[in-house]
């Protein structure tokens, strides 16, 4: 039996349904996001006021998992990098770095990410001390949490299917989908609790 529990979020706070209410105050968005679901990613370089969204964290009660993502060619350019880490360093413990990548970072740059929580998705095998799962084609390399980010728009079917092959995990997992909408993800998150997730 599968011990896979999903945290589902989007990519971003903006949505193009009608998610949020007409009357809603841009800085409550996090809010009211986080009433509906579990985790959410954003870029280390994001518009939004990540002071704000931490100090919130510390206050959650409830379960809620940030991913800060970053592009391969941001966490491959150390300068880039240690000038990016600055802006979230305080807060390292309250969320997992997120990465896509297809190239090995070399020693400097994961000398770097010491003592933050790191997750690398790839279609490549690569070396890491870390933790490694495979599953839906892609190797997920963590510390803590495994992220899975998926930037394909999904049907029903393909809902089932997806969840079912990555349950294979066997840990809680968080679930990235960035181009689902409020609609979507409502869905993906029924149908793993029918499926047992």
């Amino acid at each position: 039996m599968s011990e896979t529990k999903f945290l589902i979020g989007h990519s971003g706070l903006d949505m193009q349904d009608d998610f949020y209410p007409d009357d809603l105050p841009q800085e409550w968005r996090f809010d009211y996001y986080s009433t509906m679901f579990k985790s959410l990613s954003l870029p280390i370089d994001t518009d939004e006021d990540l002071d704000q969204i931490f100090e919130e964290l510390e206050d959650f009660e409830d379960e809620f998992e940030l991913v800060v993502s970053i592009e391969q060619e941001q966490l491959l350019d150390e300068n880039e990098l240690n000038k990016l880490l600055k802006i979230v360093s305080d807060y390292k413990d309250q969320f997992t770095l997120f990465c896509e990548i297809d190239k090995q970072p070399n020693s400097k740059i994961m000398n770097a990410l010491q003592g933050y929580q790191l997750c690398f998705q790839s279609y490549e095998e690569l070396k890491f001390d870390l933790k490694n799962k495979k599953s839906v084609s892609n190797q997920l390399y963590f510390n803590n949490l495994p992220v899975f980010y998926s930037s394909v728009a999904w049907d029903d079917k393909q809902i089932k299917s997806y969840l079912e092959e990555a349950s294979g995990i066997n840990t809680r997992t968080v679930l990235i989908c960035k181009y689902a909408e409020s609609e979507t993800l409502n869905k993906i998150r029924i149908i793993a609790e029918l499926l047992g997730f």
